[in-house]
């Protein structure tokens, strides 16, 4: 859970079917006292929620919790001075959601693969530069807030950044590799819907946790998350570990390697026993000062055969 220096009560996490994600530290964000970066796992097609919850003591405010997807406002939700019950109070923000006459409708927030199109034939545009400076991330800012009061205003429906392709120089080289998308709208529980006046002088948060999200291989180049090791060898490997389908393979693999080195040695023996029978020694008298023999293979000399007048063969010596 991500949690803050000046608000250490005050707890923020992301979670996939009810699972918080793995969190891990962004070292090349400054960590200030109000406010926490934490890089999580996205997992393409995943439903995700995010989750607050507020511990003992309790404030002496009303706070409300403000998220934004990739730099957009999508939702806020209060955690009212009359929710201070027991040891702590929970939220979970899955989606937007928005009225249309007396009908409610959620939409889920999911994670959804960005595509990146590397032929440099796309333009960049300035709007496309102005979304993606706060693509793949999840912020929620805190603020402390009072005078709560309900309204019959009702909610238009809204929407997250919406990216298609996007040309890779216009990435300049981070690692973006995902978006937030929402699901199709379903029908939901009403709610309702306050003003509040903010406690602290122009707006200001005493919180904001953001996570980006990036897939697994995007945290291993930018070393975040260290990359997945190099398997060992079948060969070797402990047999006792393994499983039935390991054993096997290794199995062909030995038969394999077996097969390959008889046909090899096989192979060899043809080759010497041709290479003798067409070869010849040539042996000279063995001398005293002699240190070592030689010897010389060489191939058999066809003789030149001739006819005479008689028909006789004769065989040229020389």
């Amino acid at each position: 859970m991500a949690i803050t220096t000046l608000c250490p009560r005050l707890k923020t996490y992301i979670s996939i079917d009810g699972v918080a994600l793995e969190e891990y530290a962004d070292d090349d964000e400054e960590q200030k006292p109000s406010s926490v970066v934490k890089y999580i796992e996205a997992v393409s097609g995943a439903d995700f929620s995010i989750n607050c919850e507020l511990s003992r003591p309790w404030p002496s405010h009303s706070i409300l919790l403000d998220v934004f997807i990739d730099g957009k406002w999508v939702r806020g939700t209060f955690i009212q001075q009359k929710d201070f019950v027991g040891n702590s109070v929970k939220r979970n923000i899955s989606g937007v959601n928005h009225s249309n006459g007396n009908e409610w409708f959620l939409q889920k927030f999911c994670f959804s693969d960005l595509v990146v199109d590397d032929s440099g034939a796309r333009r960049v545009e300035d709007q496309l530069m102005k979304d993606l400076k706060q693509m793949g991330e999840i912020t929620v800012k805190v603020f402390y807030v009072e005078n709560l009061r309900q309204t019959a205003r009702g909610v238009s429906q809204q929407d997250v950044v919406d990216v298609e392709v996007v040309p890779e120089k216009a990435l300049k080289g981070r690692s973006l590799s995902h978006k937030s998308s929402l699901r199709p709208p379903v029908i939901t529980a009403t709610s309702s819907v306050c003003d509040c006046d903010y406690v602290e002088p122009n707006k200001a948060s005493f919180a904001v946790f953001t996570f980006k999200y990036r897939s697994r291989a995007a945290l291993q180049s930018l070393l975040v998350i260290p990359r997945s090791p190099s398997p060992i060898p079948l060969e070797e490997r402990d047999v006792d570990s393994m499983t039935p389908a390991e054993m096997r393979e290794l199995l062909r693999r030995q038969r394999e390697r077996d097969e390959a080195a008889a046909t090899v040695k096989r192979e060899r023996g043809v080759k010497r026993e041709r290479g003798r029978e067409r070869s010849s020694t040539i042996d000279r008298p063995v001398q005293e000062d002699d240190d070592e023999l030689s010897f010389v293979s060489a191939k058999r000399r066809r003789l030149p055969v001739t006819l005479d007048e008689n028909g006789v063969e004769t065989i040229d010596l020389t």
